[in-house]
């Protein structure tokens, strides 16, 4: 009886240790491999794996009969780039000649297949129909995401088209312009609408941590960036990316509800003033960042103008903050454009990292806030056609 129970006890000892032998052979992967081919690809050019701005290159390989390999290791999945230079002269700028392919990499094999002629470049919205991505479940769910967004992206990219054409150059009447504009905003309220949604349902996901990083919360309210953060659990929250994910959400430096940030500029005398010696309580405001060597700043300036003459008399102001570096540059500049409204200089930091930047939480100029009579941000995009829509309604016209 002894020594059947002991054999018995052997038994189950012999099948555990095969079962752990098993669980430890099935463990995750030290890294992820992405074997890739583009049918058609013209033979010993280099693709390249990078971040998806491109500033970041993890590795590169020449294309060897269409197909190309790459290994590495992720701490937590992420979004990167294949990237291929149809002109390797142009890699930041032209943007119609990198060919981008966005894949969630995570540590596991994933294959990845697509005709080398459906590489699509930048500045194309949309997702290769036969694309075929397999072995990574975060890119499948990215893929879901993609899917819902990319309608109103493409339809927003034709709007925009639409916009310049009747705005820019005139081939369209005031209507057609506000039109436009209704039209983008429901677009891009649409995205937020379903990033939104998509973080509420995969809270768990990385990918939501990446669509609440990209959320575009600014032109909301920070009571909209606290609704969004409640869906993300604790434990994602306190993850590296769950940080990012927070900051970006509820550490913008300014959101639409805000009262706008007050500091020194100078005057065209170079005398140092406070911005908020310039506001009127009781009227609308503009606040533009702009320089005098920027071409589309300067380019706005008689839409400006026009807007300025057109609603100032019923309580509309405007003012200019510059941030030249060159005080000559910028005093010439004004002189030459005779803007008729407060033009002013960012007094502290220089270019891009003026005060008045971060503080509005830029980093390009043109860059225009609307605020309202009492001082608070109505509009964080409010630039041509956009500022004469906001405008109309406001004054009812």
């Amino acid at each position: 009886m002894y020594l059947f129970k002991k054999g018995i006890k052997m038994k189950w000892i012999i099948i555990i240790w095969g079962l752990l032998s098993l669980v430890g052979c099935q463990s995750k992967p030290e890294g992820f491999v992405i074997k890739g081919e583009f049918q058609g690809a013209p033979e010993n050019e280099w693709v390249y794996l990078t971040n998806t701005g491109q500033t970041v290159y993890y590795d590169s390989v020449q294309l060897k009969k269409g197909k190309f390999e790459f290994k590495g290791k992720v701490d937590y999945p992420e979004l990167r780039s294949i990237t291929y230079f149809k002109d390797p002269s142009q890699r930041i700028y032209g943007w119609d000649k990198i060919m981008e392919l966005p894949i969630y990499v995570e540590n596991s094999t994933i294959r990845v297949s697509l005709p080398f002629a459906g590489l699509l470049s930048k500045l194309e919205k949309k997702v290769p129909g036969n694309l075929r991505v397999e072995g990574s479940h975060a890119h499948d769910l990215y893929a879901k995401y993609k899917e819902r967004v990319t309608p109103f992206v493409v339809k927003d990219d034709s709007l925009f088209d639409a916009y310049r054409r009747a705005y820019y150059y005139k081939k369209g009447t005031e209507d057609d312009v506000f039109r436009c504009v209704r039209g983008m905003d429901a677009m891009r309220d649409s995205v937020f609408a379903v990033g939104v949604e998509f973080i509420r349902q995969h809270q768990e996901s990385p990918v939501a941590l990446y669509v609440a990083k990209n959320l575009r919360v600014r032109a909301y309210d920070r009571d909209k960036a606290k609704e969004v953060v409640g869906f993300l659990p604790e434990n994602v929250k306190a993850t590296p990316m769950g940080q990012q994910a927070m900051k970006a959400l509820l550490e913008q430096p300014l959101y639409v509800g805000d009262v706008l940030p007050d500091f020194d500029v100078l005057n065209v005398d170079l005398q140092t003033v406070k911005l908020s010696m310039l506001l009127k309580k009781g009227h609308y405001t503009l606040v533009e960042l702009w320089a005098s060597w920027c071409g589309p700043c300067r380019a706005d300036i008689p839409h400006l103008k026009e807007t300025y003459q057109r609603y100032h008399e019923k309580g509309f102001e405007m003012v200019s903050i510059s941030i030249d570096d060159d005080m000559e540059a910028w005093q010439k500049a004004v002189k030459e454009e005779g803007m008729p409204w407060n033009q002013v200089c960012g007094a502290n930091g220089k270019g891009y990292k003026k005060e008045c930047m971060d503080l509005f939480g830029v980093n390009g100029v043109p860059s225009c806030v609307l605020i309202d009579k009492e001082g608070r941000v109505i509009s964080t995009n409010a630039r041509g056609g956009w500022l004469n829509e906001k405008l109309a309604a406001l004054f009812k016209e």
